[in-house]
């Protein structure tokens, strides 16, 4: 009998053999082409977060760092007849759960907060308002420890328990944060202390996303979307950033699924169209704002004359906003500080390698003119306002001498370093403050 022939075995094997090596040699150079496109070593971990990132339509290196768990939130808006917008409180912000939460205080669209927003006075109890933009939104929670351990040394505070509260929401700018403080006093909201923490939205929202609409600078963002009775050209522009950044969703979902998510080189593959999505997003946005036909009083606010320019016009907004809740805090005898907060466009700011500097400084970004260019008036008007007796402080130079990444966007957000150091930066320029560093009188 003849031997059972056996070259279609080896056969079949040298084929799968050479179909491993080829899919392991293809993972090898996509680790490294992720190594070379981020900067860094990139795991699966890495990708997984950076997809639940994109699919909630977050903007910067798909790969950059997190702020240990407290990120800017892009969820949608409401409107609200007194701020201009709130958080829309049937979506918590990621990470943290609401559903325990007094029922009103999550109505109000501040749903960052493990506490109810509304307490009564206590003297127990230390309540600390945080106002300002996403920010001051993010340095309540991920700064939260390093503010609350800073303030534990004030003599007014001893002993008692420091409550955090963000009253801050994304894209916040003056007077929101004044009107803020109005609106959640008169519902019978109680603070130990105010803090005021902005300066970059001030300056560079205005001019990339209000002017160019024809909106007055001291409106809040996005006005003009949020308040127009859409033309036909304006619903198809809304419509295909709608499309786009669904689209990026859907990408983010399908690359999710096993076995892509097993792969460096699918996420090689997503990480690259995903940087094309959030380009293309960008550019619609851009395409969004372009200045539409006559003047619409109801999504565009009045005309303002022309005799003062709109960054002197919104740094003016800025300091008499800060001024009116000094005078309204001083009225309650509430101590209140207002922080200038840093940001990477800031010259001189802060030393960059590399790696952050891909992920943190944008030429092109609309914050860096704005910032660059007008801080020094902000500075110059914080100054007025401490001469005034304003709890001013300039913590633009805070990261001056920070060599490690702090930047995790070409925006302004902070990694959980950045918000641990400007946590307790503010808690200890709170400490110092006459109000906080005597001992309160005895009952």
């Amino acid at each position: 009998m003849s031997a059972r022939p056996r070259a279609a075995r080896p056969a079949w094997a040298l084929a799968l053999a050479t179909l491993l090596v080829a899919l392991a040699a293809l993972e090898a150079f996509s680790c490294v082409a992720l190594r070379v496109s981020e900067g860094r070593w990139v795991g699966l971990d890495d990708l997984a977060a950076a997809r639940s990132r994109s699919g909630a339509g977050e903007r910067g290196a798909a790969l950059g760092a997190e702020a240990e768990g407290a990120r800017p939130v892009r969820e949608g808006r409401v409107l609200h007849p007194y701020l201009g917008y709130v958080m829309d409180p049937r979506l918590s912000a990621r990470g943290v759960e609401i559903a325990g939460l007094d029922r009103l205080s999550v109505e109000l669209g501040f749903p960052r907060n493990r506490a109810p927003l509304l307490q009564p006075r206590d003297p127990r109890r230390a309540v600390i308002g945080v106002f300002g933009g996403s920010v001051a939104d993010i340095l309540a929670d991920a700064g939260a420890e390093s503010l609350r351990e800073a303030l534990a040394e004030a003599p007014a505070l001893r002993g008692r328990e420091i409550v955090v509260l963000s009253v801050a929401a994304p894209g916040y700018k003056q007077p929101q944060a004044l009107m803020t403080l109005n609106y959640l006093l008169v519902l019978g909201a109680h603070f130990d202390a105010v803090v005021n923490l902005d300066g970059v939205n001030e300056l560079a929202l205005p001019e990339s996303e209000l002017l160019p609409l024809g909106v007055a600078p001291f409106y809040p963002r996005g006005w003009y979307t949020r308040a127009a009775d859409l033309a036909p050209d304006l619903r198809l522009a809304v419509g295909r950033v709608a499309f786009l950044e669904d689209l990026r969703r859907r990408s983010a979902d399908l690359f999710s699924l096993a076995p892509l998510r097993w792969s460096r080189s699918a996420g090689l593959l997503w990480s690259l169209a995903d940087r094309r999505l959030a380009s293309s997003v960008a550019a619609a946005e851009t395409a969004m704002l372009a200045r539409p036909k006559g003047h619409n009083p109801q999504a565009q606010g009045p005309r303002l004359p022309e005799d003062v320019a709109a960054r002197t016009r919104v740094v003016e907004v800025w300091q008499r906003s800060s001024l009116q809740m000094a005078r309204l805090c001083d009225g309650l005898g509430v101590p209140y500080f207002h922080f200038l907060q840093p940001n990477q466009y800031v010259p001189d700011s802060k030393p960059m390698d590399d790696a952050e500097r891909k992920v943190a400084f944008r030429a092109a970004s609309p914050m860096r003119l704005p910032v660059e260019q007008g801080y020094a008036r902000l500075r110059a008007a914080g100054a007025e306002l401490a001469a005034e007796g304003v709890g001013f402080h300039d913590l633009s130079g805070l990261f001056e001498g920070v060599r490690e990444p702090i930047y995790v966007d070409d925006c302004c957000h902070l990694n959980g370093l950045g918000n641990r150091l400007l946590g307790a930066a503010v808690g200890r320029a709170m400490a110092k403050a006459p109000a906080l560093a005597a001992p309160p009188p005895a009952n």
